[in-house]
């Protein structure tokens, strides 16, 4: 056994720090709040790490140890100069018990398809689905209304702005700069963070600030701030807004952007962060957004304006406590927001309310051994006053209509135990189960998963995972109502990293159960996936990385109880980057995304309808028997990071859909449905920015 304490070079003890063996990083441990730590030794033919956020790692040769003395004292030494990054230094307890990646904050700014976006980022990554270039995440094949996206252990229910009456959205309502780390859960997610039918998305604000800084930034189509403020040693505050809008992004390239007219933003964020004593630590996040968006849109025959608006507002509270053996935590979240869509025949006035309130606790039981349990209170209200076509072709703001008013709520409470044990140096073994109680004729259901982790050795590890899972859908337009979703996972994962490559393969199937109605005319309540996935990373030297994925999906949909090939049955799905970032010259990244086209149902026919005087359109009695045409796109960005002592400038350009692609994202059809043509994704734009920042 090892004993030892961390400081700094002021003899500070440094508490939190991550100590572990170079061979088996996940059996580590951190120093308690005296700095100190305790860490069985096996062999001798092994590195110590020490690490800590804004502090240089030390790797310490075991052999040059005296491992009779009572104990080693380890100086830390301050980084020289910290660039505004997340490091995860040490994995996850949790997290690396399943197929999950870490994605750093220069990750995002580096990747051209995001544009900045946090959740965007995740487009590029193997086990991405989403085909409609927004922000609602969609893994490993199933809709975004399966995935789940947790906020400091809160879930954030329609997590993208912008978004239009199918909850889809341009971007995401959260903020790189507050992100300590974003991990994302391809299929089988922790327990821990709630129940999730299919992956899941978890988002942590930075604990840490290694300095005061005011950031402003001019963009195309925004102005903004943000400020970072130490308050006394360990606790600070964010602040940050922003003002977007249209004139100058539109206008100057109206010609690919047909379908926008204007559109208006702004949102604002404060981020508290306090250390209270030794053991507490308090975090507050609080958000506000007020966005409005006129343009374009065309549905059977009828083409005319759009307009949409929306405000909300959400805050998230967060207590800690570390005990002697364990962390104790208190997770709250408050959501309100208030939305309008008018299209049309169609108006639509949507309000939502929403409370929830988690209590966890994670026990290390043992060095190898940890138990985490806790319960969990969501509260759901979903108001809807509403306008609706009565046929539902006849769209135009003349033709006839209803009015309908729907309110629903939902109470969720739920239990959950989660355990994990390191049998050995080799393998990890993880298991869960969360549980609702019913309340008001609820269902009873019980979510259960495993874990079977095996190191066959430094650089490779195999992970076996499964489980069956519920969750609620999300109300919108077309479904008002919260029905319980159900799947079934399974997925093996591998890995292999070598000096300068790394890579990954993975295979999984899971059945989605479950009502699930979107802005189609089909009810989905069987949906089957099996899916095969390869990605491969290889830095050629210091600055220049290639990274590139495949993915095979075999989907297929059962509607009114009969099969269908699945909308997002692909052949091939390829993502390919090619980065290069040198901090002294330039950064530029160039990413390639093809895939085959979605399928969709088609009109063959139609008759007229003296009653509404439009056509009615016949679709095909062969579901989803058309594909659109195969997706291709090319994005390049390029940034300038300029240092000036305490002063630094951020120059970047991004050109997205280089070639101009016509890329089909839905059919259209004439007055009487006899010709069929298409709407296109976003064609080619530029956008570019300015940021500049003062260190103080």
């Amino acid at each position: 056994m090892l004993h030892g304490i961390v400081k700094n070079k002021q003899s500070e003890n440094i508490f939190a720090a991550n100590v572990y063996l170079k061979s088996s990083p996940q059996k580590g441990t951190t120093t308690n709040f005296n700095g100190g730590f305790k860490l069985n030794i096996i062999s001798f033919d092994d590195t110590l790490v020490v690490s800590f956020i804004g502090y240089e790692t030390k790797n310490i040769p075991l052999s040059s140890i005296n491992i009779d003395q009572k104990g080693i004292n380890i100086i830390l030494q301050k980084t020289s100069f910290v660039f505004d990054e997340v490091v995860i230094t040490a994995p996850d307890p949790i997290s690396e018990q399943f197929s999950v990646v870490k994605i750093k904050k220069m990750d995002i700014y580096f990747n051209p398809v995001a544009q900045g976006d946090p959740l965007k980022a995740i487009t590029t990554l193997p086990a991405s689905t989403t085909t409609n270039e927004t922000a609602s995440p969609s893994l490993r094949g199933s809709s975004a209304d399966r995935t789940r996206v947790v906020f400091n252990g809160v879930p954030i229910y329609s997590p993208a702005r912008a978004s239009q009456l199918n909850n889809q959205g341009f971007f995401s309502l959260f903020n790189p700069e507050i992100i300590n780390r974003q991990y994302v859960y391809a299929s089988n997610p922790p327990l821990t963070y709630g129940n999730s039918t299919a992956g899941l998305v978890e988002i942590e604000t930075n604990k840490i600030l290694n300095k005061n800084q005011l950031q402003l930034s001019q963009t195309l189509a925004s102005t903004g701030f943000f400020l970072s403020q130490k308050i006394k040693k360990s606790s600070f505050i964010q602040i940050y807004g922003n003002y977007q809008y249209s004139n100058v992004y539109v206008g100057i390239q109206k010609k690919h952007l047909p379908n926008i007219n204007n559109f208006q933003t702004f949102d604002a964020g404060i981020n508290l962060h306090f250390k209270v004593g030794k053991r507490t630590e308090l975090n507050s996040f609080t958000y506000f957004i007020d966005e409005s968006f006129n343009g374009l849109n065309e549905s059977f025959t009828y083409k005319g304006d759009i307009d949409s608006e929306k405000k909300r507002f959400f805050t998230v509270n967060n207590f800690l406590f570390y005990s002697k053996n364990g962390l104790f935590s208190i997770n709250t979240g408050i959501n309100a927001s208030k939305s309008g869509f008018e299209f049309g025949n169609i108006n639509s006035e949507n309000s939502v309310n929403q409370l929830y309130a988690a209590v966890n606790y994670k026990w290390f039981v043992l060095q190898n051994i940890d138990i985490q349990f806790g319960v969990s209170y969501d509260y759901q209200k979903n108001k809807f006053n509403n306008t609706a076509p009565l046929f539902y072709y006849a769209i135009s703001p003349n033709s006839p209509s209803y009015k309908f008013y729907t309110t629903n709520s939902n109470n969720i409470v739920e239990l959950y135990l989660y355990t994990k044990w390191d049998i050995n140096n080799k393998l990890t073994f993880s298991s869960g189960i969360r549980s609702n109680i019913p309340i008001s004729n609820q269902e009873n259901y019980i979510s259960s998963q495993f874990g079977l982790k095996y190191r066959v050795s430094r650089k490779q590890s195999l992970l076996f995972s499964g489980g069956k899972y519920y969750s609620y859908s999300v109300p919108n337009y077309f479904s008002q109502k919260q029905n319980l979703l159900k799947s079934y996972q399974i997925a093996l994962d591998y890995s292999y990293e070598i000096k300068n490559m790394f890579i990954k393969a993975a295979t999984y199937f899971k059945n989605e159960i479950g009502e699930q109605r979107t802005n189609t005319f089909y009810t989905f309540d069987n949906i089957k996936t099996f899916g095969v996935e390869l990605f491969s990373e290889y830095n050629f030297f210091k600055y220049l990385k290639y990274t590139f994925s495949y993915s095979f999906i075999n989907q297929s949909n059962e509607v009114f109880g009969k099969k269908y090939i699945g909308q997002k049955d692909f052949t091939y799905f390829i993502k390919t980057t090619l980065q290069y970032n040198n901090p002294k010259l330039f950064s530029i990244a160039l990413t390639y995304i093809g895939r085959p086209g979605t399928f969709y149902t088609p009109i063959i026919d139609s008759k007229f309808d003296e009653k509404t005087g439009y056509f009615e359109p016949i679709f095909s009695n062969n579901l989803f028997s058309s594909q659109y045409g195969s997706y291709n796109r090319f994005d390049i960005s390029l940034s300038k990071y300029i240092k000036l002592k305490n002063n630094a400038i951020i120059t970047f350009v991004s050109l997205n859909n280089i070639f101009n692609i016509k890329n089909e994202s839905n059919d259209l059809y004439n007055f009487d449905y006899s010709s069929e043509y298409f709407n296109y994704y976003q064609l080619r734009t530029i956008f570019f920015g300015i940021v500049w920042q003062f260190d103080y």
